[in-house]
């Protein structure tokens, strides 16, 4: 099955029906090979680190690349040494330099030739791919740029080859790059490219790739007077953007930048280079004109445009020189820029936690919002903004639902007016931009997780003010969440006031507002998603300590029973959760804490399923509660709910 399902994927990406008859003779004589030093692909290969998996390679270099690029950075470096790995790593992004290091010393000794120019073919090859290759062709220029320049010297047919061949303008940008650190000086290379504006573009583009400082710097008096005036706007552009680069000449630059923004020209390029430039060099007697300036243009951009790029860097500049100014100033200067600019606020979620990072978000009444949401976590999680008051009712409604996307892709999000707003669910390390219009009535409005199970714990309050400066400055920002990472060790001396002059009540709330009765049973209470609470001190022989260490660390012992599985289906869909029952034909899985989430899925739809390690159950739910609070929450499950248990009487 797993021959037959690289066969398929393999045949979609390459998109050559020719090879379907080849590849299943492949497949069916030899599909996969474990890698020696005997057959391997391009030359010997050196072993995977002891401990790593054993390591499948098909023999065919198209089939290999396709392989290694579903590999997790992880897995690519697990791999053996061999050609097909060494050019995956040096075309990875996301690896610290000296793997990419290692690959490129790795292919010159497999090809017999040298460091340059494996790199120089790795360009090639990143720049025939198109556009999607930029963050590699980065990282590789970033190695290029740091070589010794007599070393590069001896490759500058190479690079005028690169320049001449390039798709892509970073491309090109990269080895013009290479060729200035060979010459080391500006000219002659400037003189002779000036007649050709495409190449005069990338030339300037290059500069600000250059890490020799005072070589960046020899370029200021040939690109300064492109910056005021050039043959093509593209060539104006480029030239603005390389003035952040010339050490030395920061005021002079923001002189003759400040002097473009009052002018109107090429305000967008303008405004980028001027927050790349120190605040230090920023004058205060032009700060006025240049602010008022961008306040007139921000004022003409349509109001559907101002979530966009360009007018929040113009705002940002705005606000910015704003604190140059006299107060009065200013603070005129930016209430006028917050009311006619989007509001935009960063939210992330929490490791472990299943919370926000912050517990109030303040907006203008009916005016535009833009939340930059961050999901670090190891779980999903979306943004739901409710009515006010309706939060409980919305996650309930939610924690009912099937996990079924609706016409805009969402997944949990009821139908209800009281949804003011909602997002996709954003994967663990995404991160998504959303954009609102805040409600037109002020007030406290609710945002809050509506994954099944997380509304009780992971919400927040989105205050609609209507005079935003005002608001803040009578209610200050709340601290942040004040983090406790407990151990049981903390406990030492506590455990023993487990079992009396508890509090019932602070227990109870506890055992819901931590959302343990979404997925536990202690006796009538909760859902049977995740093991039964009910006899759990009974199971840890009376141990306080050890009932406390698996909520503390819920990965360290998990029930088999209740370990989720992952499965990859035949939509390209991914469902995790707890397999309840699997027969010849199908899997019944329940992917959440609520009878409605349970699905029966086709063994014929499943292309992958794996064991996923750890708990569902998060590491930090007790890192934001005291010691008394958490001793109240053993006391209740070890009475089982019962108010009339000793643990709760008081002398």
């Amino acid at each position: 099955m797993g021959s037959c399902r690289f066969v398929v994927d393999l045949v979609r990406i390459m998109n050559v029906r020719i090879f379907i008859v080849w590849l299943c003779l492949l497949a069916a004589l030899r599909p996969l090979f474990s890698v020696t030093a005997a057959d391997a692909p391009g030359g010997e290969a050196k072993p995977p680190e002891e401990g790593a998996r054993k390591f499948y390679l098909p023999a065919n270099p198209r089939a290999a690349a396709y392989m290694l690029g579903r590999l997790s950075n992880k897995e690519l470096l697990q791999a053996p040494r061999v050609e097909p790995v060494f050019i995956a790593i040096l075309e990875r992004t996301g690896l610290d330099s000296k793997y990419r290091e290692e690959a490129l010393a790795g292919l010159a000794t497999l090809h017999k030739t040298d460091r340059l120019s494996e790199l120089l073919a790795a360009l090639e090859r990143l720049d025939a791919r198109g556009t999607n290759s930029a963050p590699a062709i980065r990282d590789l220029t970033a190695m290029l740029v740091k070589s010794k320049s007599r070393d590069l010297a001896e490759k500058k047919s190479g690079l005028e080859t690169l320049v001449a061949k390039a798709e892509l303008p970073l491309t090109r940008r990269a080895a013009f790059a290479g060729w200035v650190t060979a010459e080391g000086k500006p000219n002659p290379l400037w003189d002779q490219v000036a007649r050709d504006e495409t190449k005069l573009v990338d030339l300037v583009g290059a500069v600000p790739l250059l890490t020799d400082a005072s070589l960046r710097a020899s370029f200021q008096p040939l690109i300064a007077p492109l910056a005021q005036r050039a043959a093509t706007p593209e060539l104006q552009q480029v030239s603005i953007l390389a003035l952040p680069a010339m050490k030395g000449y920061e005021a002079v630059n923001y002189a003759a930048l400040a002097g473009l923004i009052r002018a109107g020209t090429e305000r967008i390029s303008v405004v980028r280079a001027l927050l790349q430039l120190p605040r230090s060099f920023w004058q205060k007697e032009s700060a006025g004109p240049v602010a008022q300036s961008l306040l007139d243009y921000a004022a003409q951009v349509p109001p559907d445009r101002r979530t966009e790029a360009d007018f929040l860097d113009a705002v940002q500049l705005g606000n910015d020189l704003s604190l140059l100014l006299p107060a009065d100033d200013g603070r005129r200067i930016r209430k006028a820029l917050a009311e006619l600019g989007v509001r935009v606020l960063v939210l992330k979620t929490l490791h472990e936690q299943m919370l926000y990072d912050k517990t109030r978000l303040v907006v203008a009444a009916g005016k535009p919002v833009e939340i930059i949401f961050e999901n670090p976590d190891s779980m999903p999680h979306n943004f739901v903004i409710t009515a006010p008051g309706a939060r409980e009712e919305i996650g309930r409604m939610a924690d009912a639902m099937m996990p079924d996307a609706d016409e805009q892709g969402r997944m949990f999000i009821p139908k209800s007016p009281k949804v003011l707003f909602a997002s996709k669910l954003v994967d663990p390390g995404s991160t998504l931009r959303l954009n609102f219009t805040a409600p037109t009535e002020p007030g406290e409005y609710s945002y809050v997780c509506t994954f099944p199970g997380h509304w009780l714990r992971m919400f927040g309050s989105l205050i609609v003010a209507a005079d935003v400066e005002d608001y803040l400055s009578k209610n200050p920002e709340p601290d942040a969440p004040k983090l406790i990472e407990w151990k049981v060790t903390d406990f030492t001396d506590d455990l023993q006031r487990v079992d009396h002059h508890r509090s019932h009540s602070a227990g109870k709330n506890l055992f819901s507002s931590l959302g343990c009765v979404q997925c536990h049973q202690l006796g009538v209470e909760g859902a049977a998603f995740g093991p039964s609470l009910s006899g759990v001190f009974a199971r840890w022989k009376g141990d306080s300590g050890a009932v406390l260490e698996q909520i503390l660390e819920p990965a360290k012992a998990v029930d088999e029973k209740f370990r989720a599985q992952s499965f990859e289906l035949g939509d390209e869909n991914t469902v995790v959760g707890i397999v309840l029952a699997e027969d010849a034909e199908s899997v019944t899985l329940q992917t959440g804490p609520s009878a409605a989430l349970i699905q029966k899925i086709p063994k014929g739809s499943i292309k992958s399923r794996a064991t996923q390690q750890g708990s569902l159950m998060p590491g930090g739910l007790l890192n934001l509660i005291n010691k008394e609070q958490i001793l109240d929450l053993l006391a209740y499950l070890l009475a089982e709910g019962n108010a009339d248990h000793a643990a709760f009487k008081h002398e």
